[in-house]
């Protein structure tokens, strides 16, 4: 048993070498984890729950700031409650735009490559720049949107899309997704062509018409795709800042009001690092419950699907 043990012990100091060696290897990864994740979390919630003066802490005030922003802050109700409309809006007409593009384009013989490629350049296009385009697109008198409007018999004088608060918001949706409605398409119509022809050659001998073979083909087999898209989508536009900032700064009357621009004013423009810190706490605590809702209702029926 002595001689026999020794094989063992042999074994497991050779697995411990090997074990701090992978450590090792790990060890920069960790680091930088560590600093640039789990450091700025720390620093956020110690900064919550603290008055400033800039970044300086200056008193412990606790969890008022999350009392303040979740039961007395009107302008944060506004702006959570814009960013909750504009995400669900996003997720809802992005998919169904890139879907019904991809359907379409599908059916494309000739110049499938060039229409894919016209859809997808304005998602590589930065957030700057296709603000700054939409916003000169809206512009009243010379824009080329109040002038198709003031051809409806609308006036140029009043007809300011960005200006209005009941509009201003649904303004900023159309070029996020004229941005992002391309990518939307391109990873559909990817899924489309691989998809198996013998599906569609059963349902047509079964007698299913174009609706039906979308119905019961096409679209249960891109669940995948869509948990991904819908997931994506989520995180992007619960954190929409730039375009909603270079295009509204969150007005008219708060009307286009994000929390990302809600916490950028609030820390940047009235010096108030403690209480926006707390505001994306609150922001983090949305999005995460929001991923992990869409996670439990649409990946079940996505791994069915990709099994």
């Amino acid at each position: 048993m002595v001689i026999g043990s020794h094989p063992r012990r042999a074994f497991l100091r050779r697995s411990h070498r090997e074990g701090a060696i992978d450590f090792l290897f790990i060890l920069p990864t960790l680091a930088l984890l560590a600093g640039f994740l789990f450091y700025p979390l720390v620093y956020g919630l110690v900064l919550s729950v603290h008055d400033t003066k800039g970044f300086d802490l200056t008193s412990f005030v606790g969890l008022d700031h999350y009392a303040h922003a979740i039961l007395g802050d009107a302008v944060f109700h506004q702006a959570l409650l814009n960013t909750i409309l504009f995400t669900a809006a996003a997720v809802v007409l992005q998919t169904g735009l890139g879907l019904s593009l991809a359907v379409l384009v599908a059916d494309v013989k000739r110049g499938r490559t060039l229409l894919r490629l016209a859809f997808f350049v304005p998602f590589v296009l930065a957030s700057v720049a296709v603000g700054a385009v939409w916003k000169f697109l809206y512009a009243p008198y010379f824009g080329v949107v109040p002038t198709v409007g003031s051809a409806l018999g609308l006036s140029t004088q009043t007809f300011a899309p960005l200006g209005d608060a009941h509009w201003a918001l649904w303004a900023i949706m159309a070029a996020f997704l004229w941005r992002f409605a391309g990518f939307t398409m391109v990873v559909y119509l990817a899924a489309i062509q691989a998809l198996p022809h013998e599906y569609y050659e059963h349902a047509h001998l079964e007698g299913a018409g174009r609706f039906q073979q979308f119905r019961l083909v096409t679209w249960p087999l891109l669940w995948p795709q869509t948990f991904v898209l819908v997931l994506l989508t989520t995180l992007g536009t619960l954190r929409i800042f730039d375009m909603v900032w270079l295009m509204t700064q969150g007005g008219p009357s708060h009307a286009t009001e994000t929390v990302a621009t809600d916490i950028y004013s609030t820390a940047f423009r009235f010096l108030n690092v403690g209480y926006a810190q707390a505001m994306a706490m609150v922001l983090l605590v949305v999005i995460l419950l929001m991923t992990v809702v869409e996670y439990r209702l649409l990946n079940r029926r996505a791994e069915a699907v990709s099994s």
